[in-house]
């Protein structure tokens, strides 16, 4: 038998103007109708407390309508829970359009393999499947992938297989000096396990209450220690935020989430959020770094492989609870593309990484820790609020991971080839200029440009001076053999340990491929954001700071004059990238309508356009029949000219976009 309980449901968004929305929670047990729960007033930031508990047998369905009379329901979502282990503070999302509930649950199974274990009252032993998945999924299935994140990828992970050996590798390097099953059942108790008797949760928690732990406090509260940890996974959403308090925050964070790789699965939480509905969900967590603190350059793209580096916290300034990389400060970007790095500079397919390394990760407060751990203790000259910020020392923390090519070796003659496409730091000589440093990553108007810019454009950081790297500190590459004996990928290391001075920022993009293009199809496109018009705004005497791109390749436009209906500014920025066999065009944007105090900020109408492959302009021809978003305006063979509106969010805009096959 299984019990249920639902603790509460969070408004985070409805979808109606004025708020009060009506919702209705029908639940189903084994497939027969168990109850109905309403809720005639409903807003935003809300928190709807139930408390009840269900049993079932085999599987229990929660389904969520939104309605407003005189308008019809919408049905915001449906789950279907048959897990076969516990969940403490477990969370499942209900969300269309604008509106976003999450409901907040404890799941009980008996342990029926051994009703007599004390051990935990609550929950029991975790074993190794359960382990790699919060849910007791195990490894994510070929169909998930597909499912959830095919259409948006960018880039493929090669021939890597991740081994439990990985995994407890991994965790003991980061969590613990123990690799065994009982030491990572003991963490995963520990850290993830809001009833553990020796959760870092709570100094006093109350298990025999059977009442789940909640927080107070800081707003992000370590999982453990402050100690840098890594994350590995594909790329799903990618934005800024507009919800940020500025009381809480020097500039808005930049939010995204992936799905982890199978040996990073262990540093979720119980109350992990997921994408996908019902039985086909997949373990997703998010993560953060403030936007002063984040150049333009090395923010994530939708589809791409990352591997990043940062602070392992407990977010408890929102509901459900959840675990986050808060705030990062080492990103690594890896989509595929194609470059002339082939033998006689023949074009062949790559992978190519952006890498960025900053010593701000942003200001969650509360960081003499960090500063004591980086620093000795927060240097002599540095006062005020920039002791908030959470430091990091560039020379403490090498950075080592595996750089794989996009496809598979062509023959076996084929030989592995890298590139260095860019490298340059930014150093700091005393503690006065780190200070000054830190005042330019907390200023929270890019569109002004200059100081206010601060460190959110690499190629425009204002007052510090990019310097090229030297050999000694760029990114090493080591050829590593695969379980054939042949080389099959590199092993790439930066080490800034003996640099002169303080470095607060490093940025790389690197290449590697085979040597030979074997029998991939490249195909090189261009794609200019000509104009954009903006359609409706949410107060007409905002700005807009709008975040555009392709395929991995970023641009912003902050405004510094009110956008109003009917504005149109011309950009005609330009991206020329490469496609390899079947890989998409993905083409998005995301931001926010700013109000010019960093508090009442609206979110922007979202163009979230994915072309498949190999036949990218037929993909674009044939969405245009359905899609009443898209309006082709000029076709030929190789081009097309089209408009292109948002969807979602608090305005309105329109994007006239030109593609074209070179």
């Amino acid at each position: 038998m299984k019990t249920i309980t639902i603790k509460q449901i969070k408004c985070f968004e409805n979808e109606d103007l004025v708020g009060d929305d009506e919702i209705r929670l029908e639940i189903r047990a084994d497939g027969n109708s168990t109850d109905t729960l309403h809720n005639d007033d409903f807003d935003d930031g809300e928190t709807w407390t139930l408390n009840k508990s269900y049993n079932f047998t085999n599987y229990i369905q929660f389904k969520m309508m939104e309605g407003d009379w005189p308008d019809p329901d919408d049905h915001l979502g449906t789950h279907i829970i048959n897990a076969n282990t516990s969940l403490i503070n477990a969370a499942v999302s209900f969300t269309k359009d604008e509106a976003d509930y999450e409901l907040l649950f404890d799941l009980i199974v008996q342990n029926t393999t051994n009703p007599q274990d004390t051990t935990d009252p609550q929950i029991g032993s975790l074993n190794i499947r359960q382990f790699f998945s919060r849910m007791g999924k195990g490894l994510i299935t070929q169909a998930e992938y597909d499912s959830h994140i095919d259409d948006n990828r960018l880039y493929r992970v090669g021939n890597e297989v991740i081994s439990l050996r990985d995994t407890f590798q991994r965790h003991s390097s980061q969590d613990g000096n123990k690799s065994n099953t009982r030491w990572v059942r003991n963490w995963i108790q520990t850290h993830c396990n809001f009833r553990s008797p020796d959760t870092y949760i709570d100094d006093k928690p109350d298990v025999s209450s059977g009442v789940s732990i909640f927080f107070t406090g800081k707003n992000w509260k370590t999982v453990s220690n402050e100690k840098s940890v890594q994350l590995s996974g594909f790329q799903d959403y990618s934005r800024v935020t507009h919800t940020d308090n500025p009381f809480t925050h020097e500039t808005r964070d930049w939010n995204w989430d992936v799905v982890p790789d199978p040996q990073f699965m262990y540093l979720l939480g119980e109350g992990y959020k997921g994408k996908g509905s019902g039985i086909n969900r997949i373990p997703i967590i998010h993560n953060e770094w403030e936007t002063g603190s984040f150049p333009l350059q090395w923010r994530p793209f939708w589809g791409e492989y990352l591997t990043f580096w940062g602070r392992h916290i407990w977010d408890v300034g929102h509901a459900p609870t959840v675990t986050e990389i808060h705030p990062a400060h080492t990103m690594i970007r890896e989509h595929t593309s194609a470059a002339p790095i082939g033998t006689n500079n023949v074009v062949v397919p790559v992978n190519e990484a952006y890498i960025g390394i900053g010593l701000s990760g942003g200001y969650p407060g509360h960081s003499d820790d960090r500063w004591d751990a980086e620093f000795g203790g927060i240097p002599d000259d540095i006062w005020g609020d920039t002791t908030d910020c959470w430091a990091t020392n560039l020379k403490k923390h090498p950075v080592k991971f595996k750089f794989y090519p996009p496809v598979k070796r062509p023959n076996n003659t084929a030989t592995l080839k890298f590139k260095i496409k860019l490298c340059q730091h930014i150093r700091v000589n005393s503690n006065n200029e780190l200070d000054d440093f830190l005042e330019l990553t907390q200023n929270d108007d890019p569109a002004s440009g200059g100081e206010d810019l601060a460190f959110r454009d690499w190629n425009t950081t204002s007052g510090f001076n990019r310097e090229n790297t030297s050999n000694e500190f760029k990114p090493s590459f080591t050829a590593k053999e695969g379980p054939d004996g042949l080389p099959a990928y590199y092993d790439v290391e930066i080490d800034l340990s003996n640099m002169s001075r303080i470095p607060v920022g490093y940025y790389a993009i690197i290449q590697c491929g085979w040597n030979i293009p074997g029998n991939s199809t490249l195909q090189k496109y261009e794609v200019t954001f000509k104009t954009i018009k903006a359609l409706s705004t949410d107060e007409w005497y905002d700005d807009w700071h709008l975040y555009y791109g392709v395929n991995g390749l970023w641009s912003a436009w902050w405004t510094d004059d009110f956008v109003e209906e009917g504005d149109t500014y011309t950009h005609n920025k330009k991206f020329s990238f490469w496609t390899v066999n079947d890989m998409p065009i993905a083409i998005r944007d995301a931001g926010v309508e700013w109000d010019g105090t960093d508090y009442w900020n609206e979110k922007l109408d979202t163009v979230d356009l994915v072309l498949n492959g190999p036949n990218h302009l037929d993909s674009l021809r044939n969405k245009a029949t359905t899609d009443n978003h898209l309006t082709i305006l000029s076709n030929t063979t190789n081009s097309i000219e089209f408009n292109v509106k948002g969807k979602g969010g608090d305005t309105s805009h329109l994007w006239k976009i030109k593609i074209e096959k070179k």
